[in-house]
This record gives C-alpha cells, sequence and structure tokens, in this order.
C-alpha cells in the first residue's frame, strides 16, 4: 500500500490532475483514498528525514 500512496502523492503534486481523476487512474480508488494517501506521506515525510529527502530526489528527477 506504501509505494500506491507515493505514486498518489507524486500525482497530486506533479501533475494538475484531481483527487477524483488520480483515483480513477489508480483502480477506480474513491477520491478520499487519493486525500488520505497524501495525508499520509505528507506526515510520513515531517518524520521521516531520509523518507523525505528520498522523495525529494524523486520529485526532482520526474520534474527533469
Amino acid at each position: 500500500a506504501r509505494p500506491r500512496q507515493v505514486a498518489m502523492a507524486l500525482a497530486k503534486d506533479l501533475t494538475p490532475m484531481s483527487l477524483p481523476a488520480i483515483g480513477e487512474a489508480f483502480g477506480g480508488r474513491d477520491h478520499t483514498t487519493v486525500l488520505h494517501a497524501c495525508r499520509t506521506i505528507a506526515d510520513l515525510r515531517r518524520n521521516d528525514p531520509q523518507l523525505n529527502h528520498d522523495l525529494h530526489v524523486l520529485t526532482q528527477v520526474l520534474r527533469g
């Protein structure tokens, strides 16, 4: 579940897609599932410096 949550959070941060559109792209999940994923990853980033660093690097790579 964690990799999917990361992917949903990245999709929200890096695309103009709405929460319902992201949920649909991830197998028809509800927009509240996407919102929960984004909040969960944000909380984890605040409390885990290594995860925060890794996601920062990944975001930079994806942005080009």
